[in-house]
């Protein structure tokens, strides 16, 4: 399709006065235009800042931090680690001991050089992942429960040596296996016993395994509720009663020698004891290894703490020292630590050692009990990783200065509640992975934002961050239009602070593109568009700076339950809710302390408020949040789920089963879900067996946002932000192919705009109208293209409610083309345009029509020869002439063809003044691998780096002989490729990574085209 533009706002085209379309609404909040066009230092991007191997300089420090300066980055997290030779990687040259005197005064060289520079600084607390280290002995470390069973015939005195569990740590100081004693129970069975069916899921149950977590169904995220499924059991189904394990630990000695009186009966003889796990820090650099510490053990955190961080800050904090780090739970299956009994007790009031054998599998009293214990068991490990590692790791931080900004809610599955952990952070934070075909392939596999976003939300913290886009496999094939589809995403989940994985130091003497971390997409002044990168820089800040203003909408907030293990799924996956509306998700804690009613919706302290809260579907409850919510729904709170039947887990027994029988009696009453399906009590209601999204259409809740159009599997994404002032949307296109579409926005009263985050323009909307208070208006999204819808300025009424061409509706109705190019766009300074010529009318609502004849637009291709420069110092010919674009690997010459780098096209081409004459210009690059920057007559027009890659260039062009030229760059893979064919002391590159031989393909470079200037004709 073509364009054809015409002054909306002006009269000689339509008419009317320019107030009629633009209103004369109150200036809004300027402090929000503002700094989205200079997005503040909040707003911009973080980076992990890999010291490999330990190895970094006072000149490498202050190089890294400049660039990182100059570019737009505001901060680092300085994360020293090994380089591992994962996957065709080479080690990089090791550099100081960790710790060590010339490491320390490396760091406290890079928080001077970050002062000075006004940047912040992160500290990861360890070298690696999982925090650990050297001076971590097996009483300090990650522990599990071990233990024997002998089987014995009762009626007798029993005399023997009980068996020594296996698998334990061995401790390398003594050279003796670590183990300590539990307890020794005999558990008399009951007969038939052996035909027993085990407790479904009994390892992760139990947490003896945690990556074995099946995924749901739909394959959409790990299936969180089977750890509350009911099973089903018949009366006396037991290996054992209670009364019938006996503790006999006084009758065992130090050596495991048993001296026992036994009665009648048939025994199973247990030996319970503890162990370390054998998880060690991950990835270290020299210095930095050993035993990962136990998280449930509060002297290993501080014994972390006082090794890593007492030493750095308490000679000499420094300003730009702001927080701490440690990484995502990688610490796979740990359930036990030294004063666990202790613990268990204090937190639910009864005696583990009983219940031990059903941590092995047996059915102890009945298989409810069972469950419920193993229920019980795991919230203790959690509550204990909460208290002891990270709220202690907060408050040792906040002692110090810092906040924290843990990866504590996982990804990975892990024996925590997620969201509790994460509530403890200054800045939530998780991690999200760059699509590849290597691995973490499916997005559950690999978007890990709505969890930190809805701890943000639900704990009042104003920043979501995450690092990413990370990834394992690609090595520097990933320019900024390849990341951008993943990051819509995530900003969309929730984000609003990226902290980009990841930026590696490497020295000089590494070469290019030089050392480089085995994962991460690579984001340094080695690769090929650094100088580029500012431009990409600043859209993500500016999708940041809007995305932490006001408070995030979502009109439904989710209990995931207060099971352990507990995670936040992707945005969507949610049964009957749908498209339209967003949600949080929201733990115990938050229910207890944090939510209250208010004029029928469910408010948070901060200022969050929701229309619904949705319990899961699961007939357990915790008997203090049933008795929240009993006091919710008394206030006005509309809650869906089903009617309780008993409490979760065995905490106050017979008690807690009857309160929550009386109190889901008062307050469901009768629902079933069938016959009865919503219950009014108090101020408020009870609904089950209704979808959430009916329960909504009921309240007159009608969705955030939706769209129409013509293409069935059109997948429109978006996030909505509230202010005092504003109303701010991001729409995006999930699909690679471009989408006509016609949005409601629940902003009724209010005039849309346009706020472009990749150029900064804002374009107000004057084809619009409101209908039963929304406000709906066409939007075109290129493939994978994204847009702020903001509203701001009151509507004035001067809008046009409709828009047709040659007598086929564009707006309201929806066209039956589908469309490769917008029909009509609005540009900045108020000018409409038109892809076709033809007649088009517009419907000024409440007012008269105008009808406007548009003539055809002309297209010039800009032919050859092109002259074109490439980099000697690459290999590549210092002038060139192209006849023809093509890709540089199309090209015979080897310093082209394996050419990495930037290259400049250089062209004139002439204009008349006839051609000019009251035209609009726009230029189109055609085909282009990847980035460019474009100059039309020495006047720089900007970083075009997201297709398709097409602008107006009317400012720049002029009458007579105009100048262009084309700065092109590539990416890396192509001139490493070619250097496998040259002698070792004649290749350019250098690097670490092995992965691209000679039979590697090369990628398509180069400006490709067709070059076209489109001419539009003015009215």
């Amino acid at each position: 399709m073509k364009w054809i533009f015409c002054t909306a706002l002006a009269a000689i085209c339509l008419g009317h006065k320019p107030a009629n379309i633009t209103g004369n609404a109150p200036v809004a909040d300027t402090s929000l235009e503002a700094g989205f066009l200079r997005p503040p230092d909040e707003a911009k991007p973080r980076v992990f800042w890999w010291w490999l191997e330990g190895y970094q300089t006072k000149e490498g420090i202050l190089a890294d931090l400049s660039a990182m300066k100059a570019a737009g980055i505001k901060g680092a997290i300085i994360f020293d680690a090994g380089s591992s030779s994962y996957n065709k990687m080479e080690r990089t040259q090791s550099g100081p001991v960790y710790l060590g005197p010339e490491w320390q005064t490396l760091f406290h060289y890079a928080t001077r050089v970050a002062d000075s520079l006004d940047l912040e600084l992160s500290l990861n607390i360890g070298s690696g992942w999982n925090d650990g280290g050297p001076w971590v002995t097996p009483q300090l470390a990650s522990k599990k429960l071990v233990w024997t069973d002998t089987l014995v015939q009762g009626g007798r005195h029993i005399n023997m040596q009980l068996p020594m569990p296996g698998k334990l740590l061995m401790d390398e100081k003594s050279g003796r296996p670590y183990y300590e004693p539990v307890t020794v129970l005999a558990v008399q069975l009951n007969p038939g016993s052996n035909n027993i069916r085990p407790l479904e899921n009994m390892d992760i149950k139990a947490v003896h395994s945690i990556y074995s977590i099946p995924f749901t169904p739909n394959g959409l995220g790990y299936n969180w509720d089977l750890f509350m499924k009911e099973e089903a059991s018949v009366p006396g189904e037991a290996h054992a009663f209670l009364r019938n394990v006996t503790d006999i630990s006084s009758r065992v000695d130090a050596q495991g020698n048993l001296n026992w009186q036994a009665p009648a009966g048939q025994f199973v003889i247990m030996r319970f004891g503890y162990t370390g796990t054998g998880i060690k820090v991950s990835t270290h650099s020299p210095g930095g290894g050993g035993l990962a510490i136990d998280y449930m053990n509060r002297a290993a955190m501080d014994l972390q703490y006082n090794k890593v961080v007492t030493p750095l800050v308490h000679p000499r904090k420094s300003n730009s020292l702001k927080y701490l780090h440690d990484d995502s739970w990688e610490l796979g299956a740990s359930n036990w630590t030294n004063d666990f009994v202790q613990a268990f007790q204090q937190l639910n009031g009864y005696d583990i050692k009983k219940y031990l054998p059903v941590l092995t599998g047996r059915i102890i009293e009945s298989r409810s009990a069972s469950n419920r214990f193993l229920y019980d068991f795991r919230r203790t490990i959690a509550d204990l990783i909460h208290d002891r590692h990270y709220k202690r790791f907060a408050e040792l931080a906040a002692r110090d200065g810092m906040g924290i900004h843990s990866e504590s809610g996982g990804p990975h599955p892990a024996p925590i509640d997620a969201l509790k952990n994460l509530g403890l952070n200054a800045i939530p934070m998780g991690e999200f992975w760059i699509r590849a075909k290597t691995h973490r392939v499916e997005p559950h596999r690999r978007i890990f934002v709505k969890q930190s976003a809805s701890a943000a939300h639900i704990y009042g913290k104003r920043f979501v961050q995450a690092e990413g886009p990370t990834s394992i496999g690609p090595h520097w094939e990933e320019d900024f239009a390849f990341m951008k589809p993943t990051l819509d995403r995530v900003y969309c989940e929730g984000l609003n602070r990226l902290v980009i994985h990841t930026y590696t130091h490497s020295p000089k003497s590494a070469g290019m593109p030089g050392n480089e971390y085995f994962a991460g997409t690579h984001f340094n002044p080695n690769v090929t568009w650094w100088n580029q990168a500012p431009a990409f820089l600043e859209w993500n800040s500016r999708i940041s700076y809007m995305l932490s203003r006001g408070l995030f909408v979502g009109d439904v907030v989710y209990y995931y339950g207060d099971n352990v293990p507990n995670q936040v799924p992707l945005k969507y996956v949610r049964q009957g809710l749908g498209e339209g509306y967003d949600d949080d998700v929201c733990n115990t804690e938050v229910i207890l302390t944090r939510m209250q009613v208010k004029n029928g919706k469910i408010v948070l302290p901060d200022g969050m408020s929701y229309e619904v809260l949705v319990l899961p579907e699961w007939k357990e409850v915790n008997v203090d949040v049933l008795a929240k919510l009993e006091q919710l729904v008394r206030a006005g709170a509309t809650i869906i789920g089903p009617k309780p039947v008993s409490a979760a887990g065995l905490k106050k027994g017979a008690a807690a089963d009857a309160r929550v029988r009386q109190l889901a009696e008062l307050v469901w009453g009768k629902v079933d879900g069938t016959a009865v399906q919503e219950r009014a009590y108090g101020k408020g209601k009870v609904v089950y067996g209704k979808t959430v999204r009916q329960v909504l259409h009921e309240k007159g809740i009608a969705p955030d946002f939706t769209y129409n159009s013509r293409k069935g599997d059109a997948y429109i994404d978006y996030i909505h932000r509230s202010t005092k002032d504003a109303e701010i949307y991001y729409i995006v296109n999930r699909n690679e192919r471009p989408e006509y579409i016609h949005g409601a926005f629940r902003a009724a009263g209010k005039a849309p705009e346009l706020w472009d985050p990749i150029t900064g323009s804002i374009t107000p909307q004057p084809v619009y109208a409101t209908v039963k208070g929304r406000v709906e208006m066409p939007l075109f999204l290129e493939p994978f293209g994204s847009m702020f819808v903001v509203f701001r300025k009151a509507a004035t009424g001067g809008q046009f409610s409709s828009l047709a061409h040659n007598g086929a509706g564009l707006f309201p109705d929806l066209p039956q083309d589908t469309f490769a190019t917008a029909p009509f766009t609005v540009l900045p300074g108020g000018k409409i345009a038109f892809a076709e010529g033809g007649k088009y009318t517009l419907q000024q609502q409440g007012g008269a029509s105008r009808t406007l004849e548009v003539a055809a637009p002309q297209t010039t291709i800009v032919n050859g020869p092109w002259a074109v420069s490439f980099d000697k110092q690459w290999g590549g010919p210092e002038q060139v002439q192209f006849d023809q674009l093509v890709s540089w690997t199309e090209r015979p010459e080897p310093g082209i063809k394996y050419y990495s780098g930037t290259a400049v096209y250089r062209k004139t081409f002439t204009v008349t003044a006839e051609q000019r004459k009251n035209k609009q210009v726009w230029l189109d690059l055609g085909e282009m691998y990847n980035v460019a920057e474009v100059t039309v007559n020495g006047r720089h027009t900007g970083v075009w780096w997201q297709p398709p890659f097409r602008a107006n260039v009317s400012a720049w062009v002029k009458d007579g002989e105009n100048s262009l030229e084309v700065k092109v760059v590539n990416l890396w893979p192509n001139r490493i490729i070619g250097d496998q064919y040259l002698p070792e002391n004649e290749r350019f590159t250098k690097t670490n990574v092995k992965k691209f031989d000679k039979d590697y393909p090369l990628r398509q470079s180069g400006l490709i085209g067709p070059v076209k200037l489109e001419w539009y004709e003015v009215k």
